[in-house]
């Protein structure tokens, strides 16, 4: 690995605390596991959390299920599912010397209202439980399979809302410590992953325009994910096209038999598709990735999810970074 190379991968890394979200559907549970997984190959110790307990962590790495105690998946990797009760248990007793409850009853009850009645407040919980692992240095690094694209504004400026919501007393005081790791860029940071079609990538550019209007937290990395790359040159092409014009079809059968015209409408199925997916990284370059690195990450078709897929997608953001 070259030093230009490990200087794009080290700088992602030396923050302490990376939130990947983007639309649903796009990969962000497997890039978020990919960068735990490049991390904990450096010997970093490293959280993974999956914010949604219903995500895709648990195949990914052969568990039949991650609780909100963090688990040992591989080696430096701990994974973790959030549980906003766990968490409010967590608070209580660090902050209140309250004892752990079997269940919290009332007391959850009493949250909900809250919750409900105080935006942000529910939010808070699920921030506030992952800066407490950054602020109290439990791991050398925290990843968050983050909400998707339509939740994770909600969350990060959770703090400052409830913050600016209360404006007196022990919540402010808790809020502004939060609010101090997510506003700096050197700590935190949101990797958006999106995949180069229509839809994923509008919603990329006004997740990137909210989270720069709405939040303190800056954009580190963008991720276009699952990019069919060019596999033909212009000259092949331009063969191809020869053939299916028909003007070679004599030649092609003899040397292909039967299948070639399989070949011919496969190989230009696959260029359509590189060419529209070109066309809207551009795009993501142009109005996403003004002021950060992106990179591509090739569509794996051969590989399910897993710990050989996570591999592949590491790799590949690493040489992006490169």
């Amino acid at each position: 690995m070259s030093a230009k190379a490990a200087s794009g991968i080290e700088a992602l890394l030396s923050k302490r605390l990376i939130f990947v979200t983007g639309k649903g559907g796009v990969g962000k549970s497997t890039v978020a596991a990919s960068l735990a997984w490049l991390a904990s190959q450096r010997k970093m110790s490293t959280l993974l959390c999956q914010v949604d307990a219903k995500g895709d962590l648990q195949r990914m790495f052969g568990r039949s299920a991650i609780g909100f105690k963090p688990e040992l998946v591989r080696p430096n990797l701990w994974a973790m599912s959030m549980d906003t009760e766990a968490a409010l248990n967590e608070y209580l007793k660090i902050y209140l010397r309250l004892p752990v409850l079997p269940r919290l009853g009332p007391l959850a009850r009493a949250f909900d209202f809250v919750a409900n009645a105080a935006p942000g407040v529910r939010e808070i919980l699920v921030v506030g439980k992952l800066c407490w692992e950054v602020r109290e240095s439990h791991y050398d690094i925290v990843i968050v399979d983050s909400a998707a694209s339509g939740h994770i504004v909600s969350q990060l400026a959770s703090p400052k809302g409830v913050g600016e919501l209360f404006r007196v007393g022990m919540v402010v005081d808790q809020t502004a410590w939060m609010s101090d790791i997510l506003r700096d860029p050197k700590t935190t940071g949101v990797v958006l992953v999106s995949t180069a079609e229509e839809t994923p990538v509008q919603e990329s550019v006004e997740l990137a325009e909210r989270l720069s209007a709405q939040t303190e937290v800056s954009l580190a990395l963008v991720v276009a994910n699952r990019v069919y790359p060019q596999v033909f040159s212009k000259t092949e092409m331009e063969v191809f096209n020869w053939l299916a014009d028909g003007k070679g079809s004599g030649i092609a059968a003899k040397a292909l038999g039967k299948g070639w015209s399989g070949l011919i409408g496969a190989s230009e199925l696959w260029n359509a598709m590189a060419e529209t997916n070109c066309r809207y990284v551009d795009l993501l370059k142009e109005k996403v990735a003004k002021s950060s690195p992106l990179v591509e990450v090739a569509e794996v078709i051969s590989l399910p999810a897993g710990l050989g897929l996570i591999a592949e997608v590491a790799e590949s953001i690493e040489a992006g970074l490169a």
